[in-house]
């Protein structure tokens, strides 16, 4: 059910399900709510359109009290949906007087809709501005659930060929560290496969903004947590490329000694790189594609990732 898939993975992120400490009398009844926070009341009207489409008519907007006046949230009710009620119980461990834990359900299963509502809500693409080679690699933040939960999700995500590790977080606020992190591991195809399955932005919340981030303060938006084109370089030289590079030289009729030559590397680096053995460096990969005349919209096409950004 597409609809549970969302609140699955906006639950992986910000979202939660409160509990209204009280029963109604009438109706002898706890009743509990849905509440999504962020930055941009855009992006929550955007989750109200999709919500709607799954006949979730009772939601409403509002600021965020808890937090402050730049916040906004989501509510619905989730009593008036039966099929709904079960979600708190799977998701939360009640505690005596104390608030609920949130846990991460057994039966959980990451399909490209969850993971793009995890990434959508608690995921960023960190970049190295000081080094034009290193490759960006993708945050999922974890830091409210047990080790056990998170061990839980990491073999998750191998199971869809993604490999990620546990850092531990520190909080921007106080600098103390508090839980972990999700890390992808960089040197492999995980960057490339995690885009792969979720695919491009939204269009319609692309320009959204996510708040100002980093030392830096920059304001940023939905569409900056997906790859540049200058990104896709750096991701691709960990995937297998050699036989589109191979098509393409040989449809510009050039030897390999003539594209080594063109770019001041070794025969056999290409050779190797071609028959799948290895990969270009960075630097290289972007001598290549240059003389080949090859864009990232083609090489993602021709990689089967057709939903992923046209730099074109």
């Amino acid at each position: 059910m597409k609809l549970l898939e969302i609140i699955n993975g906006t639950l992986l992120g910000d979202s939660s399900i409160k509990f209204d400490n009280f029963n109604y009398k009438k109706y002898n009844k706890k009743y509990f709510s849905y509440k999504i926070v962020a930055k941009d009341r855009k992006f929550l009207e955007w989750i109200e359109m999709l919500f709607k489409k799954f006949k979730i008519h009772n939601c409403w907007i509002s600021r965020d009290n808890n937090k402050n006046s730049a916040i906004f949230a989501l509510w619905f009710y989730i009593n008036k949906y039966p099929e709904f009620l079960s979600l708190r119980e799977k998701w939360y461990i009640e505690r005596l007087n104390k608030h609920a834990q949130k846990i991460i359900p057994r039966d959980l299963e990451l399909t490209p809709t969850v993971l793009l509502h995890w990434y959508l809500g608690d995921g960023s693409l960190i970049r190295r501005k000081n080094d034009k080679n290193i490759v960006p690699f993708i945050v999922l933040a974890t830091n409210t659930f047990s080790k056990e939960d998170i061990n839980f999700l990491i073999q998750k995500l191998k199971e869809l060929d993604l490999k990620f590790y546990p850092v531990k977080y520190k909080s921007g606020f106080t600098k103390k560290e508090c839980g972990y992190c999700l890390y992808s591991n960089t040197q492999d195809e995980t960057p490339f496969n995690f885009f792969k399955l979720i695919g491009d932005c939204p269009k319609e919340i692309a320009n959204c903004s996510t708040g100002r981030k980093g030392i830096y303060h920059e304001e940023k938006f939905f569409k900056d947590k997906w790859p540049t084109e200058e990104d896709w370089i750096k991701i691709l030289s960990n995937v297998k490329i050699g036989k589109i590079l191979r098509r393409r030289r040989l449809e510009l009729e050039l030897t390999q000694n003539q594209l080594a030559k063109k770019i001041g590397i070794r025969r056999e680096s290409i050779r190797d790189v071609e028959l799948e053995r290895r990969n270009f460096s960075v630097n290289n990969l972007r001598k290549v594609l240059k003389a080949l005349n090859i864009n990232i919209s083609y090489l993602l096409k021709e990689l089967g990732s057709e939903t992923l950004n046209d730099f074109t």
